[in-house]
């Protein structure tokens, strides 16, 4: 029976064909597959150059602070020789002084300007670009000749207004000390912001075009910039800046002598503190700037994959026909089957040659088939009705989808069996990642001894999570393609009651926070790292809490406590730790927090226990805080020996009067 077929189509017949198809497939997988490896070649490429030109950003800007560093101490030490060489009487003598600060050109060539005063503010002699001035101001209303007088090393001043020549500078001054420790007077030199003399390299050295470089204190007064007339403006009004700024500012404007870069408002931010002072070193690059190699490799990378592409597919498609031209005989007699009345549809063609053992093996591998098919649905009947009376969920499992349930497995996952079975096993768990994590851990177990047995978090039907035992066996260890067998238990009730268990064994029943066993378990492991990782600890005794409870009774004391914990959680950060000891008894665990940011968070635990009121029946209570601060270091032979130190400063800080924060030394 010959059957009509319309001639554009018989003669388009041949782009329905298998070989076409085939040869199809190969060109366009071969063409896809190079095009898009190159994709996420470059795609990783890409990012891994992104993270090293930020690095890179980041090392630069750390590498000039450290450099700014370095000059800033030599100036110090430049300021702190020349005034333990000048001589005692000098400082009465104003005439010799002058004399002697002409006779010192080094203090002439490192600052513009070098004046010494007396105690009271009033100047023996002032040079000025090398020169002896005439006009010599009282400078005794300056903050930094104030505090100069209050210590024996070097001090910087705020960005200022110098008084004569009316340009922004900033002042390094020492005092002088007599042999009993008298204040003999005050040696400053005067840096002008505007002639960068201070700045002048880490301006040049990262003046690249488009890119702008600024010096700012904690306040953000702009200390030196690329353009001069932005100098004692505010880095928050600077463009492209006011977001970095802004995230800074609210971090407590950090001075971190590690290079730190962000992506802000299309530029590159990289910022470092100047070690040792109060100013922070920041580049602005435009980010299309630094980007640019990027956008380079990209439009190369673009090239090359289009030309591997064309080159693969067109291997590729010759390689396929080569391997499908058997398939046109086999087509060839599949026709002729169809041609033939007196041959059954059912029959597959024989002939000699690969193509007709093929059709003979097709035929007996359908037979086979077949038989085999009824076989195993008979077992399968059997082993579910077994499974069926398991009390515990059971799944088989092959190439990661599900072959066979139980009726407790769908209970427990809350599936109709006929939902489940060949669904991808992922889909019992709460997203494709927690499934990838668990092939992560079962998979080693199964390598190692063929089992797996663990507690994981799994997902019913309705979306709903739980925790489950999970335990699974490999049908024959060491081939997974023969299955998985798996069993599953709901856990999640006696997950929870073991979670209970260990946070009550580790918290405090009243305040919710760390007990003390805990607390020092904590600081044991610290106190074993601090020579690598130094930390701060403090020790909190309340004030005037006898008079709470003795007054309001226990209850009153329950609740201020309660309320003095939530307080102090909420003046440090997540990764500080606060327990309370017993009583009226804190501790406070601060990771990789110095010394002076130490102090800060210490005040404002004290201030905020300090403005805290309770008020109850008609009484309104209040209580102090008694803070003694440690500094962890290798010096601390163990935590007992850290707690000791921490009670004796807070200890002397309710010597001294209560309500203070006292830091240890050896001699508290």
């Amino acid at each position: 029976m010959q059957i009509a077929v319309h001639p554009i189509r018989q003669r388009l017949a041949w782009v329905h064909t298998l070989k076409f198809q085939i040869v199809a497939i190969a060109v366009t997988a071969a063409a896809a597959a190079a095009i898009i490896t190159a994709h996420f070649a470059f795609i990783a490429t890409e990012a891994n150059m992104q993270q090293l030109l930020v690095q890179a950003e980041s090392d630069d800007a750390e590498r000039t602070a450290m450099l700014l560093g370095t000059k800033v101490d030599m100036l110090r030490d430049a300021l702190k020789a020349t005034t333990r060489q000048t001589p005692a009487e000098l400082w009465s003598t104003p005439g010799a002084m002058r004399a002697h600060l002409q006779a010192n050109p080094a203090l002439g060539s490192l600052f513009e300007g070098v004046i010494a005063a007396r105690p009271d503010g009033e100047l023996l002699g002032r040079i000025s670009q090398g020169k002896l001035a005439t006009d010599l101001p009282n400078i005794g209303d300056r903050a930094y000749f104030q505090q100069a007088l209050l210590t024996d090393q070097p001090v910087i001043s705020d960005p200022l207004t110098a008084k004569l020549v009316h340009t922004p500078v900033v002042v390094m001054a020492i005092s002088a000390r007599g042999p009993g420790g008298e204040v003999l007077g005050v040696l400053a030199g005067v840096l002008t912001l505007n002639s960068n003399n201070l700045f002048t390299d880490g301006i040049r050295a990262n003046r690249d075009e488009g890119s702008r470089v600024l010096v700012m204190n904690r306040q953000g007064v702009l200390m030196a910039h690329t353009n001069q007339a932005r100098i004692l403006g505010n880095a928050a009004n600077e463009p492209e800046l006011a977001d970095a700024f802004e995230q800074w500012h609210d971090l407590g404007s950090p001075i971190d002598t590690v290079g730190k870069t962000t992506q802000s408002q299309g530029h590159l931010v990289a910022m470092a503190g100047i070690p040792d002072t109060d100013w922070t070193l920041t580049r602005i690059v435009p980010l299309s700037e630094a980007l640019a190699p990027v956008a380079t490799a990209r439009k190369t990378a673009g090239t090359s994959a289009a030309w591997v592409a064309l080159v693969v597919a067109a291997l590729s498609g010759a390689l396929a026909w080569l391997i499908t031209r058997p398939i046109s005989r086999l087509h060839a007699r599949a026709n002729l089957l169809l041609a033939q009345d007196d041959l059954s549809a059912d029959e597959w063609p024989r002939g000699h040659g690969e193509v007709g053992q093929l059709g003979q093996a097709f035929a007996q591998v359908m037979e086979l088939r077949r038989q085999k098919q009824g076989e195993t649905d008979a077992l399968l009947s059997k082993i579910e009705a077994v499974l069926d009376h398991a009390d515990i969920g059971i799944a088989l499992t092959r190439d990661g989808r599900f072959e066979m349930v139980s009726r407790e497995f769908c209970n427990v996952l809350g599936f109709q069996r006929t939902d489940i079975l060949g669904q991808l096993a992922s889909i019992i768990y709460p997203d494709q990642q927690a499934y990838d994590a668990l092939s992560a851990r079962a998979l080693p177990a199964f390598m190692r001894n063929g089992v797996f047995n663990g507690e994981v978090e799994l997902k019913r039907s309705g979306g709903e999570v739980f925790w489950a035992r999970l335990r699974g066996r490999a049908v024959t260890p060491g081939d997974s393609s023969k299955g998985t067998i798996w069993t599953v238990e709901d856990i999640t009730a006696s997950r929870a009651h073991r979670e209970r268990l260990v946070w009550t064994s580790s918290h405090d029943s009243l305040t919710g926070l760390v007990n003390r066993a805990a607390f020092e378990e904590m600081l044991k492991e610290s106190t074993s790292q601090a020579a690598d990782k130094p930390l701060c600890v403090m020790f909190i005794d309340l004030d005037r809490f006898k008079q709470v409870n003795d007054t309001g009774g226990h209850s009153a004391g329950d609740t201020l406590l309660r309320d003095i914990a939530h307080a102090l959680s909420g003046q440090v950060r997540q990764t500080d730790t606060v327990a309370r000891l017993g009583g009226d008894e804190f501790a406070v665990l601060l990771h990789g927090c110095p010394l002076p940011r130490a102090t800060e968070v210490a005040e404002k635990l004290r201030s905020a226990v300090a403005s805290y009121r309770l008020p109850w029946e008609g009484h309104s209570f209040s209580v102090g805080a008694s803070i003694g601060l440690v500094v962890v270091d290798a010096s601390f032979i163990d935590a007992a020996a850290v707690m000791v130190a921490a009670d004796s400063a807070c200890y002397a800080a309710k010597a001294q009067g209560r309500n203070a924060v006292v830091v240890y030394s050896a001699n508290t």
